[in-house]
């Protein structure tokens, strides 16, 4: 039976956010894709900043429901946004969007000198809409898209390796096992940074 090497990143990427917004505190967030798609399980990192008044925690989403303050696309934010807040968050967002790079200029835009973010998105996970799926990233590739906006990207880095199974006429089924190995896949990408 196949089974992915023990993968420890070089950097821990939640870790370094963490630690970040615990000494920055911000007081306010925007937090992007919080709508639920399973009853019993929230989407949203809201607990984890009880400092920030409610309503200066947005959760937003390109669709209403369940744990969505407000509806709105990532591409083309608000304009009274503009450097209102001091945190944004994206997990499992930035592969559904049809431009991300768009995307990260507008996070750029939106955050306020000194502001954070944290993306978690995939470089290797199984096609799912919600309601479109358009991209994989490398480390990077997501790095570049964020530097490319203006920001300072402190850490990017692969979590959760897994394994590719391609058709035998692809890699041959005895080569899987040394190809996985060279070859490595993470089904998660994250990065943060800050707004100079």
């Amino acid at each position: 039976m196949l089974v992915p090497d023990a993968y420890t990143p070089d950097v821990n990427v939640g870790q370094v956010f963490r630690e970040g917004i615990l000494k920055q505190r911000p007081k306010s967030v925007l937090e992007v894709g919080t709508r639920r798609t399973a009853p019993d399980r929230e989407t949203h990192k809201r607990d984890v900043f009880p400092w920030v008044a409610h309503d200066n925690y947005v959760r937003l989403d390109i669709r209403d429901g369940v744990d969505v303050d407000m509806i709105g696309d990532i591409h083309n934010l608000r304009a009274e946004w503009t450097g209102r807040f001091e945190c944004f968050i994206a997990d499992a967002v930035f592969e559904h969007l049809e431009r991300p790079w768009i995307a990260a200029k507008e996070v750029a835009r939106i955050l306020a000198s000194g502001g954070s973010f944290f993306i978690v998105t995939h470089q290797c996970y199984p096609i799912h809409g919600h309601p479109n799926d358009f991209f994989r990233f490398s480390k990077e590739a997501l790095r570049l898209i964020f530097e490319d906006a203006g920001l300072i990207v402190d850490a990017a880095e692969y979590s959760e390796q897994c394994l590719i199974i391609p058709p035998e006429n692809i890699v041959p089924y005895g080569m899987l096992d040394s190809w996985n190995r060279e070859f490595p896949s993470y089904a998660l990408v994250k990065a943060t940074g800050h707004k100079p």
